[in-house]
Parts: structure tokens; C-alpha cells; sequence
């Protein structure tokens, strides 16, 4: 795997994280930061998959 590969997946790890994180801290302040965090993450991995796809 490479290094684009596995930022990737990290990138995607973290994103299933926060969204495990999102269910318990549905009701605390922490769930719009959560969302906030995982709205950027999941931009930044769209534009690596976008541009692995036009490689």
C-alpha cells in the first residue's frame, strides 16, 4: 500500500471514529464539533479519491 493509500485509510478510520463517537455525545455540545471534524475529513478524502481516480 502506499502513502496515498494508507492516509487514506487512516483519513477513513478517523471518519468511522468520530461517527461512533457522534452516536454517544449526541446530546453534548461535542456532537457539532464531531460533525464539523468529520464534514473536513471526509471533504479531504473525497479530493484524494478524486484525484487518485484521475491518475
Amino acid at each position: 500500500m502506499d502513502d496515498k493509500q494508507a492516509a487514506m485509510a487512516r483519513l477513513q478510520a478517523r471518519i468511522d471514529a468520530i461517527n461512533k463517537r457522534m452516536v454517544i455525545d449526541s446530546n453534548d455540545l461535542d456532537y457539532e464539533t464531531h460533525l464539523r471534524q468529520k464534514r473536513q475529513l471526509q471533504q479531504i478524502l473525497d479530493r484524494m479519491k478524486a484525484f487518485n481516480s484521475q491518475a
